[in-house]
């Protein structure tokens, strides 16, 4: 009984953060392979720690796959010295061709998201977290183990840069 009753928490707990999670490992990721595996990696982590999960499921999750994606940026660092390889892209197939409007959209956007993975990582998390996952300030600061002044403090700042580094390209 209690075997089922954990499925069913788990499933509820997917459909209620799962989209959320994903996109905030889309954005640490940058690959969809490794974004699934960060994602799929975050959900097993939650079913081993019931306890941690019950008391702030939406909190634990985000820490969780920040806490992942921390470890498996630095294991990667650690691979790289030892045999540096070069980075893999991410590149989606064109569909045709699209009015002038939309591919300027699109462009702008590519231009956004460009100097904001550009941003030291103290920066990017929050904005990501901010913006791509739509969390309060509050919330930013419990995933991230920071004041909430710190978090918009940086915010405000990964603002400016992203503005400065957008100014920047357009000279």
């Amino acid at each position: 009984m209690d075997g089922l009753r954990a499925k069913v928490d788990t499933d509820a707990l997917a459909d209620a953060y799962g989209p959320m999670l994903y996109r905030f490992c889309r954005s640490l990721a940058f690959d969809r392979e490794d974004a699934e595996d960060l994602f799929q990696d975050t959900f097993l982590k939650a079913l081993e720690r019931p306890g941690k999960l019950a008391a702030d499921p939406k909190n634990f999750l985000f820490s969780t796959a920040l806490s992942l994606w921390r470890s498996g940026k630095r294991k990667h660092a650690r691979r790289a010295r030892i045999a540096p390889t070069g980075p893999l892209e991410d590149r989606d197939a064109a569909g045709g061709p699209e009015p002038e409007a939309e591919a300027l959209a699109r462009e702008e956007l590519e231009r956004v998201r460009a100097a904001a993975a550009a941003l030291p990582e103290k920066y990017r998390l929050p904005l990501a977290l901010y913006y791509g996952m739509e969390m309060k300030v509050n919330d930013i600061a419990r995933t991230l183990g920071l004041p909430a002044g710190t978090v918009k403090r940086r915010l405000y700042t990964a603002r400016a840069l992203v503005e400065k580094g957008l100014a920047e390209d357009e000279n």
